[in-house]
């Protein structure tokens, strides 16, 4: 093989590796702290925010309260509830796993309480990578429908916010 067709061979086969690559770039596989199988009767995206994809349906006997930490008013009225009460946004960050990628410092609390006869799924929080910042742990309730009308959203109150870092 000559210098000039060897050029042309490895510049081709740069060019194969790189376009096979694409895919993975533009639509990088999603890291998840543990596997997807799921006990769990919601979609595997969803389940995989309980520990080891395990949650139970429940159906509210009576209403029940509940909180919610933010730090966007946009995502003031979410699916993911919890009935743990933390002090501190660092105390939500771990307990809750937020990633703090997804842009959530929690330095807001809202009280939730959610009608008799709701359905939820309700669950332990998965750790979320890196696992040493996000391990989760805390009581996680998911709710299909946030926007129910029978759902009282109380106003946010200021957490106490402390810095957070993670290695």
């Amino acid at each position: 093989m000559n210098f000039k067709s060897a050029s042309v061979y490895i510049g081709l086969s740069l060019l194969s590796f790189s376009v096979s690559s694409l895919p993975r770039l533009v639509n990088p596989p999603q890291v998840f702290a543990q596997e997807v199988n799921s006990s769990c009767p919601l979609p595997s995206e969803i389940a995989v925010t309980f520990l080891d994809s395990k949650c139970q349906e429940v159906k509210l006997e009576q209403p029940q309260t509940f909180y919610r930490y933010y730090s966007n008013s946009g995502n003031k009225y979410g699916r993911y509830l919890t009935t743990d009460k933390y002090k501190t946004n660092v105390e939500v960050i771990k307990n809750l796993a937020l990633n703090q990628v997804w842009g959530n410092q929690a330095t807001m609390i809202q009280t939730i309480t959610l009608p008799a006869g709701m359905i939820t799924y309700q669950g332990i929080v998965a750790p979320q990578v890196p696992t040493e910042c996000y391990p989760g742990g805390a009581q996680q309730t998911f709710i299909q429908d946030s926007k129910d009308p029978n759902i009282k959203w109380s106003e946010g109150e200021n957490m106490v916010v402390e810095p957070f870092s993670c290695p």
